[in-house]
């Protein structure tokens, strides 16, 4: 026989409901209970079992209607306008322990229709991935990791295998597994080193828990002082784990034997609004970017940050009592690090706020911030002066323009590894950047420096006819250019100069305790003529460090 199809019950379109109450079918319930694994859809508890003497099943499980099934005193996230088939429908229930379907309506402001809906197909996603997997209880997770564990450790220390094959991950994974499952009100993110493990707790907004922290009476006093410093001035709170211990929670109580020697932060909830940055100039408006807005507050001080162009533009305002108020921003190329040269996320967005600002270099920074179904406009300083914020932009697209053009002479795709690039190396990118479309010819002004060297002592006798001979050859300057492009160190095609009709002098340094010293030094005069030329078979090479150590460092002139 062909297994059964799960089918939830179809709707048929009535009237409006005047019965007093529409509990669902028997189907329904099933329905529900079996799409739920048999699990709270919010708790996730085993909710229906036998008994322990087997004779009957024990069941804490119920299908709670999400808009309920009357109206009425007590009747929770009612709505009037839905039939009588739609609050009977699979889609209006979603199953539960009794602890939390009463939980959801002494809670009903956080529990809306659309929480409860999300919540239910989350857990149906979750459930989905159970299938064919062999269950397993949290005190059970616990005792068969730490086995893990052991094995693992006894099998590295006595060699009996190559400890690179061993999946530490694995074990990292398993055990964030085991105890994200001793408390639903939290999210447990575990990060281990070396050095240490990481635990990060993430309320889920579920409910709220009693957590306590018990403090002996000597380390008492300076957790009140940093207490009230994070009421006043919204300030994080960081305290030695064998100052206190937990209590009220089976996942805090867990950390209590192994945070030994650690150190907890606690952090104000921050508040997360949608916002966005405008360009504007007079009546000129220019949208930079959506992104989201944090705002952590005390009694005392508050700030609201944020970021937008995956992270690229940041903001901060912050303001306290009798201090007045402040906002900083700034333009972060670390967020494009890992990145190609010539696909950078937002960066069309990027040239276009660049050709807004070279059309409007006046414009100022607006912030709006969408809170509680209304826009804020965040405070515009009217005195201040955007022109390093705006100068900054336009080098970074001018220098990332470069970067792009020339990362197209490459075989290999250059990668943003770092944030920083020397001012010398964007010099000599730029040069070279300037002579792909060809040679420059210009007559440069006079008293340009061209090149100084040292006379040594067997030249030194030539020196009067030197300086009577009018040598009327040019002087060809060649540089094979080395640079570091961001992280990727990279040879540049040969770059020559050549200069005409020029200036020689002769300079001398003599004194007690230096050794006398004579240069010969050329600059430009009236009739000097500059050209500038890339070697035509030269090539764009990306270097390691091998080719590093070869070529003997970067930029050697001739």
């Amino acid at each position: 026989m062909a297994p059964r199809k799960n089918r939830a019950p179809k709707v048929v379109e009535e009237g409006i409901s005047v019965s007093t109450r529409d509990d669902f079918s028997e189907t329904t319930k099933i329905e529900l209970l079996v799409r739920a694994a048999n699990l709270c859809s919010r708790c996730r508890v085993f909710t229906i079992g036998s008994t322990d003497a087997g004779d009957r099943k024990n069941s804490i499980g119920v299908a709670a209607h999400i808009c309920a099934a009357a109206s009425g005193p007590g009747a929770k996230r009612y709505d009037a306008s839905q039939t009588k088939a739609q609050r009977r429908h699979f889609d209006n229930g979603i199953w539960m322990c009794y602890s939390c379907s009463k939980l959801i309506d002494n809670e009903e402001t956080f529990h809306t229709v659309a929480h409860l809906k999300e919540m239910k197909a989350h857990h149906q996603v979750y459930v989905s991935r159970l299938v064919g997997v062999v269950p397993m209880a949290p005190f059970e997770a616990k005792s068969e990791i730490r086995a893990g564990i052991l094995e693992a450790t006894h099998f590295l220390l006595t060699k009996q295998g190559v400890p690179t094959n061993f999946n530490i991950s694995a074990v990292v994974e398993g055990y964030e597994e085991s105890i994200n499952a001793l408390d639903p009100n939290f999210k447990v993110v575990v990060t281990s080193t070396s050095g240490h493990t990481k635990h990060e707790i993430i309320p889920t907004g579920v409910s709220t828990p009693d957590v306590k922290m018990v403090f002996p009476r000597d380390t008492y006093a300076g957790a009140a002082t940093a207490w009230k410093a994070m009421v006043e001035m919204g300030d994080d709170i960081k305290l030695s784990t064998n100052d206190f211990k937990f209590r009220g929670s089976p996942l805090f109580e867990s950390l209590n034997g192994l945070t030994s020697n650690g150190e907890i932060t606690i952090s104000r909830k921050k508040k997360v609004f949608e916002s966005t940055v405008y360009f504007v100039a007079g009546d000129e408006v220019f949208e930079l970017g959506s992104g989201d807005a944090f705002m952590t507050d005390g009694s005392k001080k508050f700030e609201i940050e944020g970021d937008l162009l995956g992270g690229f533009f940041c903001y901060k305002y912050s303001g306290v009592i009798g201090s007045g108020l402040k906002a900083s921003y700034s333009y972060n190329q670390s967020a494009w690090e890992g990145q190609p040269f010539q696909n950078i996320r937002h960066y069309h967005r990027i040239k276009k706020a660049y050709d807004f600002l070279m059309d409007h270099p006046e414009a100022e920074v607006d912030i709006e911030v969408y809170a509680n179904g209304r826009s804020v406009t965040l405070w515009r300083f009217g005195r201040q002066d955007y022109t390093v914020l705006h100068d900054r932009l336009k080098s970074i697209v001018e220098l990332t323009d470069m970067l792009i053009a020339v990362s197209r002479k490459f075989n290999e795709v250059l990668y943003f590894k770092t944030a920083e690039i020397l001012v010398q190396d964007v010099d000599l990118l730029t040069a070279c950047v300037e002579l792909l479309d060809g040679p420059i010819n210009m007559k440069p002004s006079i008293g340009w420096h061209i090149f100084s060297v040292p006379v040594g002592e067997d030249d030194r006798a030539k020196l009067e006819t030197f300086a009577f001979e009018v040598d009327d050859s040019p002087v060809l300057l060649t540089l094979n250019p080395v640079i570091n492009l961001f992280g990727n160190w990279v040879s540049l095609p040969k770059i020559t100069r050549s200069y005409s009709a020029y200036d020689l002098s002769y300079l001398s340094t003599i004194g007690n305790d230096v050794e006398s010293s004579i240069y010969c030094v050329a600059s430009t005069n009236d009739k000097t003529e500059f050209s500038s030329f890339l070697d035509p078979d030269g090539e764009f090479t990306l270097l390691d460090e091998a080719d590093l150590d070869v070529v003997g460092g970067p930029n050697k002139c001739h």
